[in-house]
């Protein structure tokens, strides 16, 4: 018995890291994504294994924080593949949940084991909000109590 969309959709968690296949429509192809939840909505962040260096001079070039790229070891909890791993906090994949959810039945995304922690949590919402490229509406979910 196939779970319905509603039902898919109340199984998402924040701090999930979910992987992205070439055929999935949002975000970037064959990567892993870290899920976020704000006031009903899912926003995702891609993470990578390679360059980091490159993208934090490029980062660095191009007047960013480079705290909008935090770099996380791979440990038992993320289990990313690689030693580090960096993520991208300047481009956020906005998306519902039933949407989203759609796209874990269809199989154009899969849950993966391994997460990302309260901690880990703080140190991504720090990166959205010295962001340039992120919108104020989205940092305004990352305000600070």
């Amino acid at each position: 018995m196939e779970l319905p969309e509603t039902l898919l959709s109340q199984s998402i968690t924040e701090g999930a890291l979910y992987f992205f296949y070439a055929n999935c429509p949002i975000g970037i192809k064959e990567h892993i994504h870290v899920c976020i939840k704000r006031n009903n909505k899912l926003l995702f962040f891609s993470t990578c294994s390679s360059q980091i260096n490159t993208a934090l001079r490029l980062a660095e070039l191009n007047g960013f924080d480079t705290s909008t790229y935090p770099v996380f070891l791979a440990d038992n909890k993320n289990e990313f593949k690689k030693p580090q791993t960096y993520i991208d906090c300047n481009n956020v994949i906005e998306i519902d949940d039933i949407d989203f959810a759609k796209l874990l039945k269809s199989g154009k995304v899969k849950l993966l084991s391994g997460f990302i922690d309260e901690y880990g949590l703080k140190i991504i919402a720090n990166g959205i909000r010295k962001s340039t490229l992120v919108s104020e509406e989205i940092k305004e979910l990352f305000a600070e109590n």
